[in-house]
């Protein structure tokens, strides 16, 4: 064989390995490259099918397109750390508690969330890291801290929308939810208490992933939470809604 043919096959050879493990590849990293070269969308999950019906409402739109909202990218994972300082229960409890909450909201909307682990970070640290939007932060704080939860407020939540280079259109890349210490110590004594912190818990993350407060009180994203103890058919349409967006 011909050093031009030899050197021909080996070229070929690595273009096959290369499409390959770009074809198959886990990780953010590859599946940004596949978007680049049009290999496909490489959506990390579906959405759930639910039952139509209920209100929902959308936090952000696109520029210009009032039925179309701003979404997180559903081809990259949501990466989210918890600080457990000053939940009630142990490290460990608070963890699980959130773990729980995400999973119910991955489950509706298809989005796919990475744990990262704990941290000291606090509600106020910013929400970039080394130049690149940081994990969604959960966290548990007291009105001291954070003035948005004086009052009758058991928790916020949202995120951070951003346009990449060239682009008019939006997509969340950060954001976080605290909630109100004080109000979970006192939830922690109810003998309903565990399904209302939940639900405090699930409400924040509707707001995390894009979703608004509606007037109905037969929505779990109501302003007062209408004493539901999980996501209604609205939520749940609301979080099927952002679970399609577009890939970034």
């Amino acid at each position: 064989m011909s050093e031009r043919w030899r050197s021909g096959a080996v070229l070929l050879l690595s273009a096959v390995l290369f499409l390959a493990v770009l074809m198959v590849g886990p990780g953010d990293e590859l599946a940004a490259l596949r978007r680049l070269v049009v290999l496909g969308g490489d959506r990390l999950g579906d959405p759930a099918h639910v039952a139509k019906g209920g209100t929902y409402a959308f936090l952000q739109h696109q520029r210009g397109d009032r039925d179309e909202p701003v979404t997180w990218d559903p081809c990259r994972e949501i990466h989210y750390e918890v600080n457990p300082h000053e939940a009630p229960g142990s490290d460990d409890d608070a963890v699980a508690f959130v773990e729980d909450g995400v999973a119910e909201v991955s489950a509706i909307s298809g989005l796919r969330f990475v744990y990262d682990g704990t941290t000291d970070r606090r509600p106020d640290d910013g929400e970039s890291r080394f130049g690149r939007p940081a994990p969604v932060l959960v966290a548990w704080a007291t009105d001291d801290e954070v003035d948005d939860l004086a009052g009758d407020v058991a928790g916020i939540g949202g995120a951070t929308a951003s346009s990449p280079p060239g682009s008019r259109r939006l997509w969340y890349v950060t954001g976080g939810v605290t909630l109100d210490a004080d109000a979970f110590d006192e939830l922690a004594d109810r003998r309903d208490g565990e399904a209302l912190q939940r639900a405090i818990l699930l409400h924040e993350l509707g707001h995390l992933v894009g979703l608004d407060h509606v007037d109905s009180d037969r929505e779990l994203m109501h302003p007062d939470g209408s004493g539901l103890r999980d996501f209604a058919a609205g939520d749940r349409n609301g979080l099927v809604r952002l679970g399609e967006g577009e890939c970034r």
